[in-house]
């Protein structure tokens, strides 16, 4: 570990500014998070969470963290692209090894404009934000390329390779800027067997056809590839300035961390409970996510883990993201579990299974019944069109249909007759 402490710095609901909000350190035994005095006197002072998570009180006592800093601060660190990124670079460096970088480093070096709004840096009293003028998408895709391959970055690439460090997920990606908005530029790997650009380019454009709130999603060509270009939502635009939203990952709001995760013990049905206690507006967003656990099943989104669903804070109420990492998986096996407990048979991905315990999500079992059966039809009848429309080639259309995309497994018990292969 280089550094053993980090201040936050929080965008407040509607300001386009930060205050410092607390301080995380490591003792030499456990990370601790302490909220600053300065924050606590603010009459706008509000927790970083809701008050079933960590920091979801307004305290001066220390707050433990685990090793990872599971809360609301690990959703503003980098993920595996992230910090696979942060170790080629310190990593080139004479006499530096991975194993120098711990938690709070990462959270230190992540790139500007990270998700969300927090914010670290190591000094308390002057925010002073690290550049963010991102470079062209060309160098952006040849320093991703470079890292995914596990080549050497040329010198003029260092500045584009620092715009993919503070982005969540394993696959190649950064940030960018275009005429004032903020997007998401993520690209394919040398390591895809089939056409993962165009496959998530189709299931977010079908999840939006089929009624999903989903972030928007563009495709352009670069370099003679294709890029996948996703607006960030965490942004809000305004005549006085950019404003940032604070972004809490199913994750943080479950209290889990990543072993958790791998390990399958998250659940739709214990999201569905949280957003009953604190949404906003539970009757929308309880159907809706009804309506993605569905839509994840119907397509063979089995990467649809807590870390790929997302709330907006404000203080005082949830509301859900737009979806995002939307996206089939491609398999050869004839059933499958989802990456999340579905309903009374767990983690199967089964459309019974899903309607099994639809009461936690605020439906009736009819108007769960009816709700898989619109989007089974809008799949059905338009999934192989809007993929062939983003250039998904016939192979992978093929692959798809075999056994990913409307799957035969999913369709077991159903107490419905008319919703079929």
């Amino acid at each position: 570990m280089i550094s053993d402490e980090a201040y936050l710095w929080l965008y407040l609901p509607g300001e386009t500014s930060p205050v410092v909000c607390g301080v995380v350190a490591f003792d030499g035994v456990e990370h601790l998070f302490r909220y600053a005095a300065s924050y606590l006197n603010r009459e706008a002072a509000i927790p970083l969470a809701p008050p079933n998570c960590l920091l979801g009180e307004l305290t001066d006592a220390p707050i433990p963290l685990d090793f990872e800093l599971n809360s609301v601060i690990r959703d503003a660190s980098p993920d595996a692209w992230g910090r696979n990124v942060m170790i080629r670079e310190y990593a080139n460096a004479p006499g530096h090894k991975e194993s120098d970088l711990g938690e709070i480093d990462y959270l230190l070096r992540a790139g500007p404009d990270r998700i969300g709004a927090l914010d670290a840096t190591s000094d308390p009293r002057q925010y002073i934000p690290k550049a963010s003028q991102a470079p062209p998408l060309e160098d952006l895709l040849e320093a991703a390329d470079r890292i995914d391959q596990g080549l050497p970055l040329e010198p003029h690439l260092d500045v584009a390779l620092n715009h993919g460090t503070s982005v969540g997920g394993a696959r190649p990606k950064a940030l960018l800027q275009d005429d004032g908005e903020y997007w998401i530029a993520k690209f394919g790997s040398s390591k895809d067997a089939t056409d993962m650009v165009g496959i998530e380019a189709g299931g977010m454009q079908l999840a939006e056809k089929a009624g999903i709130n989903v972030a928007d999603t563009r495709v352009v060509g670069v370099l003679n590839k294709r890029v996948i270009l996703v607006r960030r939502f965490d942004r809000v635009v305004a005549p006085g300035g950019t404003r940032r939203r604070i972004m809490l990952s199913a994750m943080t709001l479950l209290g889990l961390d990543e072993y958790a995760i791998r390990a399958g013990y998250s659940s739709y049905l214990d999201l569905a409970d949280i957003l009953r206690q604190y949404a906003l507006d539970f009757q929308r967003d309880g159907t809706e996510l009804f309506r993605r656990m569905v839509f994840n099943i119907l397509i063979g989104n089995i990467d649809d883990h807590a870390r790929n669903h997302a709330c907006f804070w404000n203080g005082y109420t949830l509301e859900l993201t737009p979806a995002y990492d939307v996206c089939p998986q491609p398999r050869s096996g004839i059933s499958a579990d989802q990456a999340m407990t579905v309903g009374l048979w767990g983690r199967k991905a089964n459309l019974q299974n899903a309607i099994s315990d639809c009461a936690r999500f605020g439906l009736g079992e009819q108007e769960a019944l009816d709700l898989v059966r619109v989007m089974h039809d809008v799949v059905r009848n338009h999934w192989l069109s809007v993929f062939t429309e983003v250039g998904v080639p016939r192979a992978d259309l093929n692959y798809l249909s075999q056994a990913t995309i409307l799957g035969e497994s999913i369709f077991y018990k159903l107490v419905s007759d008319d919703i079929k292969v």
